[in-house]
This record gives C-alpha cells, sequence and structure tokens, in this order.
C-alpha cells in the first residue's frame, strides 16, 4: 500500500466548465504486488470530478486479487472488481472492463502504472474536442521497487509511436506530429462512445498482445485518429 495523502484538486479554470469523466480499466492477472498501488496512484492523481472509476478486472488470478485488497477498502478508493472465473488473457480482460466502465471516456492501463501528474488532462482535452480521437502516454522507466519513475524523457520524446510493417510488426519511430502511426501497447485513453461505435476488441483474438495493431487500424480506417 502507498501511504495516504492528499488527493489532487480540480483547477480552479476547469470548475465552471463541463467535464468528460474517465474509467480506468485495470486488466490484472496475478499482480496482487502491483495492482494495488497502481489503483491508489490513479485515485490520488485524478480529481474526484473527473475519476468515475477504477475497474480492476481479475482475470482468474488465484488467490483472487480482492482476497488481497477487500472490496470494501478498495471501494474508499473508487475501485470496483470485475471477476473473471477462466482466465480470458489480456485483450478478453480488457473488454470486460469496457463493458463494466460507464464513464465518458475509458483509459487503459497497466496493472504496475503510475500515472504521472496531470495525466489526464490531455485525455479530457483532446476527446472533448473530437470524441473519435484516442490519446496515447509516453511511456518510461518505473521502478516497480521503490514505485518511482527513472529516466524521465525531455518533454516531446519518449516511447510513443510505432509503425506496422508488411510482416504484421510494429517498429518504434518518432517524428514532429501529434499523430501516432500505430499505438505501441495496452496504454490510451478513448470515449466510450467510441470504443464501441468501432467494435471494441476482437473476441476471436486470444492470449496477451496484438490488440494494439488491431485496434490503431479500426480507429484509422474508420475515420479517427491517434494522438
Amino acid at each position: 500500500f502507498l501511504p495516504e495523502r492528499e488527493r489532487v484538486v480540480l483547477p480552479d479554470s476547469m470548475k465552471d466548465k463541463p467535464l468528460l469523466t474517465i474509467s480506468v480499466v485495470l486488466p490484472c492477472g496475478f499482480e496482487h504486488d502491483y495492482f494495488i498501488r497502481t489503483a491508489q496512484s490513479v485515485y490520488y492523481e485524478t480529481p474526484a470530478e473527473v475519476l468515475k472509476e477504477i475497474v480492476i478486472v481479475d482475470d482468474a488470478s488465484e488467490p483472487p486479487l480482492k482476497d488481497s485488497w477487500r472490496e470494501d477498502l478498495a471501494a474508499k478508493y473508487g475501485v470496483k472488481y470485475v471477476r473473471l472465473d477462466k482466465a480470458a488473457g489480456l485483450i478478453g480482460a480488457k473488454q470486460a472492463g469496457a463493458e463494466a466502465a460507464t464513464g465518458d471516456i475509458i483509459v487503459f492501463f497497466d496493472c504496475h502504472v503510475k500515472p504521472d501528474t496531470d495525466y489526464w488532462v490531455p485525455y479530457v482535452k483532446e476527446i472533448s474536442e473530437n470524441y473519435r480521437r484516442a490519446v496515447i502516454p509516453v511511456i518510461t522507466v518505473l521502478n516497480v521497487d521503490t514505485w518511482t519513475q527513472r529516466e524521465r524523457p525531455q518533454k516531446g520524446s519518449g516511447m510513443s509511436k510505432c509503425y506496422l510493417t508488411f510482416d504484421a510488426e510494429f517498429k518504434w519511430t518518432t517524428d514532429d506530429t501529434p499523430y501516432v502511426p500505430i499505438m505501441s501497447g495496452g496504454l490510451l485513453a478513448i470515449s466510450r462512445k467510441w470504443f464501441f461505435e468501432i467494435g471494441g476488441y476482437d473476441s476471436s483474438m486470444k492470449g496477451w498482445g496484438g490488440e494494439n495493431l488491431d485496434q490503431s487500424l479500426r480507429i484509422w480506417t474508420c475515420g479517427g485518429e491517434t494522438v
């Protein structure tokens, strides 16, 4: 567990404006060592007016995740559990979390993520401008033992963009535009409306990984964009 601290507050400049809410979905398979700190970090870094809920999808972990963090205690941090009795893998777990989410925006994180300060601001801003826009965070390095970030890249740099080759492999790339050809993985924000308009995740995809390629192609070919 993380030490208790003050939760961030909504900036005064945003208090009189309509706000989209977010549901953070955490697909977790046997991540007993990290999921609590991830959920707490999300809670502390997201204003109450913005965070609708944290959906923890327990992908048939043994023992169940809620044995490590009781539902009544987790609920104080805005957490609700979705338990899959049979392992569905990453893609199936993410789909189950999306179906349980009720916020305007679905944010998919892994269960070993510490969001940066004001991480939610570009999600709300960019998707408010265009609901068909997915927003990808820059990936940094987290020391999961100390729960501290290291090797913070300079603004405008870092790992976030990929491209796709004809052998269905994705490779890292950089350029000076905000647009992302292929998202790098499972960390993203997308409006709930747009997620389901493009069909969610493919139920025929099994195991862990590959959904970033499918989802990127769906977004672009259906008239959306990724930034």
